[in-house]
Order: C-alpha cells, then structure tokens, then sequence
C-alpha cells in the first residue's frame, strides 16, 4: 500500500517538474526621464517640484545640474549622437537655432500630436517674452523655464531719504525717486557721485565681455537704435548699428561713465554685483537674478534698502531685455510623451508660484498677481519688465562674431580709443563683412 502511495507520489513530482514553468507577472520598472541644465536657482527649484510630479505620476525625474558651458556641451553631444541619454535639456535661446536647425529637438505641434495634450496656458505667457526665449523662425519648439530680464536696482533707503531729496529738488526742481527715463537717470547717478567718500551714482560693465553686450543694448534699443533692421532675434537685416540714433545712445551711455568707479573699461556684472553689495554705488542696471545675491544678508551690506525699477524709457519708451532656458525634448528621447507631460505640468500655475517663491522667475503674468509673490521686493520691476521685454541679441549661428564686434567697439569708445561714431562704423563694416549680403549696410560708413 506504502508503495503504491509512493509510486503515485513520484508520478505527480515527475510531472510537475517536466510541465513549462510559470511566471508571475513581474513589477514594471518605473519610467525615468533625464533632464540636464545649469544650475540656476529655477533650475534648483524645478528639481524639487520633480519630487511632487513623480508622486503624482509614478515617472521619475532625474535632473543633472551642470556649469553652463558642461550643461551646454553635454545636450550638443547628446543630440549630435542621437543617443538619447537626456529626454529633455534646459537650454537657452541662442542654442535653439542650431537643435532646430538639426531637427535634434521636438516641436511643440509634433508633441502636442504625438500625446493629444495641449497647454491651456499659453495666453498667460509674456507673448514676446515666450516667443524670443521658446520659438525660432515662427516655430514653437517649448516652453521658458526661466524668464530672466534686467531691471534697475537702486538704494532705496538714500531715496527716501529726507535730506537727500531736499538736496535733490533744490539741484534739478523735481522729487528724487527711481528715474523714469534716461536724463533722470544721468541726474541721479551725477547727484549721487561722492568720489571723496568712494561712493559713486552708477557702475557701467564697460569690460570686453558679454556684459557690455547686454547692457548697452538696451540703450541702443531704447533710444531707436539697435544692430541690425528686423522683427525677431532670428532674422538677418540691414545693419544699423551706425545709425544716428545708436550714436546717440553709445554718446550717452559713454557719459555715464563720470560717475561710475575708476576702471570701468574693465568691470562686468559681478563687478556691479559687487560694488552694490558692498555699497559703494547708488544704482546699476543688473540682471534679475542678480537680485538674490544683492537681497542676501549675509553676503550683501545692503539686503533690505534696495528697490527695484524697470529700465528708464528711451524714444521708444520702456524696453528690456530677455534671457532664459525653455524645456527642449529631444527628439532621441525614449519616453517623448512623458517628458512632455513633465513639461506642461510644471508650467501650471500653481508650480510657477512655487518656482516664482523659489527664486525661479516665471514667465506666466498670473504668477505675479498672486499675494505671497506680491511680497517680494523685485516681483513688481521684474513684471513690468518682462512687460515690454525683447531678445536684443541675436540667436543666429553668427551670434558669437557680432557679438564680439560689439564688445570691442563699446568697449573702445569707453576706454576713449574711438569716438562713438568711428567705432560703430567700425562694427557696421566688421558686421558686413562678416555676414555678407544678408546683412547689407543701411548707412554709410565713414572713411
């Protein structure tokens, strides 16, 4: 009986063990998409809001936090390659004809088709704000990450000042306050230079260096003037940069130089930075994010008696510039939808408030009607900038060579090597020359 039950036994066991196995359905790894950008303060910000949308979603988010230059090289590698490493890269506004022009990054219609998701929040964006930071050649190619602009930052504590606007209205017969346009600027930096104290009205980024760049463009545009005849940062046109009314501008900004520290031909933005925060300058025309460096207690003299205005209006009235990263999905991304759906998640507006609190300036106008952003000291400035804020520079392939023509030329009339005019036709001709027929010039150069 024993034996029969153990024949029986072995019977199933053999069976059992020659029937093809099972297996359980297992667990699906979690999809990761990768992101790669500098480490700006939004960028620190988005990392932590990645942490609410892979709760929400169940996709994680890793972001890779790079110099600009690493961050840079890392997403032209990866989209030369095609490897398809990084689904999306932060990057800014000048990189995007080359990804376009490669076809290396999506458009927002090829995402919009591929997922079925559209943004509903495109109308609350500064449209020429999103246009000159996320489009190229009419196309949308995303969505800004940051929108960072420049704004004037003053002391606000000697402007309101009892004693300092008596003096004041006593010189120039009106009320001392942030000026409104360019001759009240010149008033107050003359008002407020004390050079027997080292205390100075102004600080100029006169140094050959992408900081003279930036900043005397606004003059230029402001005053009616510019580099090159066109609508958008994208276009080539006539070269104006010697025209009379750029002239103009590079006469004035030159003029300010009399009351700006010695060594202006050689100081750039952490100069400014510097200078204000140690405080020995009234005012300078900085970058945004300049403002969490200068409203910092415990590197900066002068957190908390600063205040914040847009640039002062030209003959064409207030403009500013623009710069920032968007959300580029590359187009050798394994998870497209996903990184999509990451990028119209973060542009809600509940998450551009928190990025906005974050330090992150967004590029949504109903972020800075909200009362806790209210509360920041630079949130007003920065809205009525990016109000009227443009790309002054070019994202062409050439952008590197104009820009460098404009260094040296800015830079020549503040180290009092040429007068305005010789070094713009200087840069009218070296534009010329360089980009060819597309960019013919619109006036003479003098001989």
């Amino acid at each position: 009986m024993n034996c029969k039950r153990y024949a029986l036994l072995a019977t199933i066991l053999i069976a059992a063990c020659a029937a093809p196995l099972v297996s359980l359905p297992a667990a699906l790894d979690p999809i990761t998409i990768r992101v790669v950008g500098d480490p700006v303060s939004a960028v620190d910000g988005l990392v932590s809001l990645a942490q609410d949308f892979s709760r929400e979603t169940g996709i994680n988010v890793v972001v890779e936090k790079d110099g600009f230059k690493d961050a840079l090289e890392k997403a032209t590698q990866d989209l030369s390659s095609k490897t398809g490493t990084y689904d999306i890269v932060l990057q800014e506004g000048a990189t995007l004809d080359k990804f376009a022009t490669e076809q290396s990054i999506y458009t927002v219609d090829e995402l919009e088709n591929l997922t079925g998701k559209k943004a509903d929040f495109e109308a609350d964006l500064f449209p020429k704000a999103w246009r000159d930071l996320s489009w190229y050649q009419g196309v949308r190619y995303g969505y800004p990450v940051v929108a960072n602009t420049m704004y004037v930052i003053y002391r606000q504590d000697m402007a309101d000042d009892p004693a300092e606007k008596k003096a004041f209205h006593k010189r120039y017969g009106y009320e001392l306050k942030a000026p409104q346009d360019w001759k009240e600027y010149r008033d107050v930096a003359e008002f407020f230079t004390r050079p027997q104290v080292g205390f100075y009205g102004t600080l100029l980024q006169g140094k050959r260096h992408p900081a003279v760049w930036f900043e005397w463009l606004n003059f230029a545009f402001s005053f009616g003037g510019g580099v090159m005849e066109k609508e958008h940062a994208w276009e080539y046109g006539p070269v104006i940069i010697n025209s009379p009314e750029t002239v103009k501008a590079l006469d004035f900004y030159n003029s300010l130089k009399k009351f700006s520290p010695p060594g202006v031909a050689n100081f750039m933005w952490d100069d400014a930075s510097a200078q204000l925060r140690d405080g020995r300058i009234f005012m300078c025309i900085m970058w945004s994010d300049a403002a969490l460096h200068i409203e910092d207690p415990k590197s900066s003299t002068v957190a908390g008696k600063v205040g914040f205005a847009p640039l002062p209006a030209g003959k064409v009235g207030r403009i500013a510039q623009v710069a920032g990263a968007s959300y580029l999905v590359s187009r050798y991304s394994q998870h497209p939808k996903e990184a999509f759906e990451f990028e119209l998640w973060m542009l809600k507006r509940e998450n551009q408030i928190k990025l906005e609190l974050a330090k992150g300036p967004s590029a949504r106008q109903s972020v800075y009607h909200d009362e806790k952003v209210q509360e920041l000291p630079y949130a007003r400035a920065h809205s009525q900038s990016l109000s009227v804020a443009r790309r002054m520079t070019d994202t062409a392939p050439d952008t590197a060579q104009i820009s460098g023509i404009i260094q040296t030329a800015v830079n020549d009339v503040i180290s009092d090597r040429k007068t305005s005019r010789q070094a713009l036709d200087w840069a009218a001709q070296g534009i010329n020359e360089a980009l060819g027929a597309k960019c013919p010039l619109k006036y003479p150069v003098a001989r």
